[in-house]
């Protein structure tokens, strides 16, 4: 004969399970990687499809200048972070609590940051826009002028910081309706 193993939730007794009510589920602490991870896995190629896109249709790319190219490429990285905050959201775990839902945004952001910082390093800072292309100068070993340096480290800062926050709007708006879809499930 096989034994059957029913799930129960912490703090419940057999009475309060059979009324067919469900207990309602208490926000388990702590962050949970698995969402953070996707929502960069999904920014990362919605900015790069992007910025293939705005060089295709000659918004981007040398001849430009680089206010217009700074400016379009901080745009599409905030709709891409906005995007991957969504899908870390949409993905995080049913009982995931407001403040872990804020962090796993954020870690989102921080992962789509390195991710864009490395591949500009490697050498594709014309795909990952402004950023990498900043990673691809200090890596080569340019000399800028300290008056440029402080121009473009203050313009990245505010777009990394909106960028920021749109990743962790897009992780809290989509966690409610993520989580309301795998309770009906």
């Amino acid at each position: 004969m096989t034994e059957t193993t029913t799930y129960r939730p912490t703090g419940t007794d057999d009475a309060s399970l059979r009324d067919g009510s469900i207990p309602a589920a208490t926000p388990e602490p702590g962050l949970r990687w698995r969402a953070p991870w996707l929502g960069a896995i999904v920014a990362l190629p919605v900015y790069l499809v992007l910025q293939l896109l705005c060089l295709a249709f000659g918004w981007l790319g040398p001849e430009r200048g680089d206010a217009t190219s700074g400016i379009v490429s901080a745009v599409l990285g905030v709709v891409a972070l906005l995007v991957g905050g969504a899908a870390c959201g949409a993905t995080s775990h049913t009982r995931t609590a407001p403040g872990t839902a804020l962090l796993e945004g954020a870690a989102t952001w921080a992962l789509t940051v390195l991710a864009v910082v490395g591949l500009g390093l490697a050498g594709a800072g014309s795909l990952v826009g402004s950023l990498g292309g900043a990673a691809t100068t200090l890596g080569t070993g340019a000399a800028p002028t300290a008056e440029g340096v402080q121009h473009a480290a203050g313009w990245a800062a505010l777009w990394l910081g909106v960028a920021f926050v749109a990743a962790i709007a897009g992780s809290l708006a989509t966690r409610e309706a993520g989580a309301a879809v795998r309770r009906r499930h």
